[in-house]
């Protein structure tokens, strides 16, 4: 990256050239641009960051890093040619742009303040998934999973419950190996678990007789044979207050592992029984411990503000199948006040990423959910203060390289979530977020949907909406049975 000094010069030279002929007015507040894109980092593989700013009838944007770069826009938005594009985040990659806004509004030609674009040279995975749905509780049998190239504008249907009898489908998850391992949810008559490895989909019935029901939250193991869930009886209610609107929590759960090369489902009594809850597992970077958040189980609704979940940890045996050990107090979140959900480990073991909230164990529909970084080494959490917003940040992963992550953010009007990144540093610390850029910048102010669980993985799904047709409805479901 470019040192302090020269991002100085870069700016000077961008306020320098933003001089057109004529009269110019300079601003002293910075662009107020949609998207907001100013002075963020951005992988070098990513989208052309297309904008607009609200009132211009032209605008003339200067670019400065080793080469010098201009676009021009007749109205309000600026819209990067695709090549242009690339071939800029290519030649600068590993620099620091210096950008300068210069628009025409009201007849009056105005320069804006310099800001800056950081080029990464570290890619993010190349697609995304998100569940498209309504973001209240009125509505939820209108909904799809669509696949993004964050590459391109390119976009898909994994799956539409328009087309399996209005059903919900939901958790698409990844393993973010190599070649990725992946799983979802499809619920109702018909419906089981997709599981897809190698390119072949299998329809899965995880629920039996011994255990407290079918999977739901959860992860695959990065070889591709294990999956640790949460089992739960899963309630909501509606809140009468100002800004709650909607409680989601658990009557009762507990923790399952899937062996998906046995058919078999097994537990531990150290994450079985009415005593306390356990949500959201997750694997280590090796795979043998697995994270979870417990809480000591409450009477439900009337206790669920005192419900406060904190970190645990297990041992895991990929030899022999078992989860055992003893149970670790890994982070007390109870002790500040706080109640933890969503667990994500870094891929190289070092982070845990989750969501920090008041009580409770849903944090989409808590305006005060921040995301917090766990070092699992020295146990020093990070607010992560430079990367929130204002309102629920929630649904996050990470990159397959650890360099990035992505989340659900009801930043930009507390009621729709939209998928933000931001980079990882090396030290651990985390960047300013930007939203996934679209073609057309109104695109989010237009389009009425929550992006609910954002993942992100390298390789594209083997299959598109039309096959999870045939999945729901023609495919016979392996019921898995229950192993001590």
């Amino acid at each position: 990256m470019k040192t302090r000094l020269s991002i100085i010069l870069v700016c000077l030279w961008v306020l320098v050239s933003c001089n057109p002929e004529g009269e110019i007015v300079q601003s002293a507040s910075a662009p107020r641009i949609f998207p907001d894109y100013t002075g963020i980092t951005v992988p070098v593989n990513i989208a052309p960051l297309n904008f607009k700013l609200e009132g211009a009838s032209a605008i003339v944007l200067d670019i400065k890093g080793e080469g010098s770069y201009r676009f021009r826009s007749s109205g309000k938005t600026v819209c990067f040619p695709i090549r242009r594009w690339k071939a800029m985040l290519e030649a600068e990659k590993g620099n620091t742009l210096g950008l300068c806004i210069r628009a025409k509004v009201n007849g009056q030609w105005i320069a804006y303040p310099a800001f800056n674009w950081e080029i990464s040279p570290e890619k993010i995975d190349s697609y995304i998934s998100y569940r498209l749905i309504e973001p209240a509780y009125e509505v939820w049998n209108v909904l799809s999973i669509n696949e993004r190239n964050v590459e391109t504008f390119d976009e898909r249907i994994l799956a539409a419950n328009s087309l399996t009898g209005r059903s919900c489908i939901n958790c698409h998850t990844s393993n973010r190996a190599p070649i990725p391992t992946t799983f979802l949810h499809a619920r109702s008559a018909g419906g089981a678990t997709l599981y897809q490895r190698d390119g072949k989909i299998r329809k899965v019935n995880t629920a039996t007789d011994s255990t407290a029901g079918a999977a739901v939250y959860g992860e695959i193991s990065q070889d591709g044979r294990w999956g640790i869930f949460t089992t739960a009886d899963i309630r909501n209610g509606l809140h009468s207050a100002a800004l709650e609107r909607f409680e989601v929590f658990d009557g009762s759960s507990d923790l399952i592992l899937v062996d998906f090369e046995n058919n078999t489902v097994s537990d531990s009594p150290l994450v079985k029984g009415p005593e306390f809850q356990e949500t959201f597992p997750c694997w280590s970077a090796d795979n043998r411990t697995v994270y979870f958040c417990r809480a000591e189980a409450l009477k439900q609704p009337e206790q669920t503000k005192q419900m406060h979940y904190d970190i645990y940890s297990m041992s895991f045996d990929p030899q022999t199948g078992k989860l055992g050990g003893e149970l670790v107090k890994v982070f007390d979140a109870a002790a500040r006040g706080k109640s933890v959900s969503h667990l994500k480990c870094s891929p190289d073991g070092r982070k845990l990423l989750f969501c920090a909230s008041d009580y409770g164990t849903f944090p989409i529909w808590h305006t005060e959910t921040d995301l917090w970084m766990l070092d699992l080494r020295t146990g020093e959490v990070d607010p992560m203060e430079e990367t929130n917003g204002a309102f629920a940040d929630s649904y996050h992963c990470w990159s397959t390289n650890g360099r990035w992550i992505c989340f659900a953010s009801k930043r930009d009007d507390r009621v729709y979530g939209r998928p933000y990144f931001a980079f990882v540093r090396e030290d651990g610390t985390t960047t300013k977020a930007f939203v996934l850029p679209q073609r057309n910048p109104d695109f989010y102010l237009t389009t009425f949907k929550s992006f609910n669980i954002p993942e992100l993985y390298d390789t594209p799904e083997p299959y598109d909406a039309r096959d999870m047709r045939k999945f729901y409805f023609g495919t016979e479901t392996e019921q898995m049975t229950y192993s001590k």
